[in-house]
């Protein structure tokens, strides 16, 4: 899968839109994202997602436009680093009472993407897709620094409970993403910068969920 993302530079978005489907319906789907730990997971996942989004733009594609535009703008070269950097050091800054009362967890992955992680204290209550309180100041946080530095996407991806069957999981996992979507977007991060999914197999069914923002990079 990472030789697989790193292929896609110059790939028109549509083609990124097919391998995002795959990425995240199959390799979800078979079991085997189950052994990952959650940082790896989300790294592919949410790789896959915000490809699909524009995390890699080709300007000859029609919609190249329309996602720079509501990004603010597309990163190049050796830029994308110090850029990523900047934003971890915003969030950990915006978020340290959130970070230092557990509630949240920032990391960077080695595609220079972000993941936000909700902790137990904050996860989803049991069979619930409403959003826990303590979780919206973290989403706010994010919202804030999208809006405010752009040139990122996000994909979010919501984690099921123990319980239940794999149908019943990847439902309650998909609204829980589609939850911190709707939450995102009534903040103001534009409807096409923004993706959600659900992790059904995910190694961790605590009802948290993890937020990965993606640098918009031109090819």
């Amino acid at each position: 899968m990472q030789r697989l993302r790193k292929k896609s530079i110059g790939i028109s978005l549509m083609v990124l839109g097919v391998i995002a489907v795959f990425a995240v319906s199959g390799c979800a789907g078979n079991g085997g994202m189950s052994t990952m730990t959650d940082t790896t997971k989300g790294g592919i996942i949410g790789g896959a997602g915000g490809a699909a989004i524009g995390a890699i733009i080709d300007h000859s594609n029609p919609w190249a436009g329309a996602l720079i535009g509501a990004a603010g703008g597309a990163l190049t070269g050796a830029v994308v680093g110090h850029f990523m950097d900047d934003r971890k050091k915003d969030l950990e800054k915006a978020l340290a009472p959130q970070i230092n009362a557990g509630e949240a967890s920032v990391q960077i992955l080695a595609d220079n993407a972000l993941l936000v992680t909700e902790t137990g204290s904050t996860a989803f209550a049991p069979g619930s897709a409403v959003v826990n309180s303590g979780f919206i100041p973290t989403l706010q946080t994010i919202a804030n620094v999208v809006n405010t530095y752009g040139k990122t996407t996000i994909v979010v991806i919501g984690h099921p409970d123990s319980t239940g069957t794999q149908a019943q999981r990847q439902t309650l996992a998909n609204q829980r993403a589609e939850a911190i979507r709707t939450m995102l977007l009534g903040m103001g991060v534009a409807p096409v910068l923004v993706t959600a999914s659900g992790n059904p197999n995910s190694r961790y069914m605590d009802g948290r969920a993890e937020v990965v923002i993606h640098p918009v990079v031109s090819s």
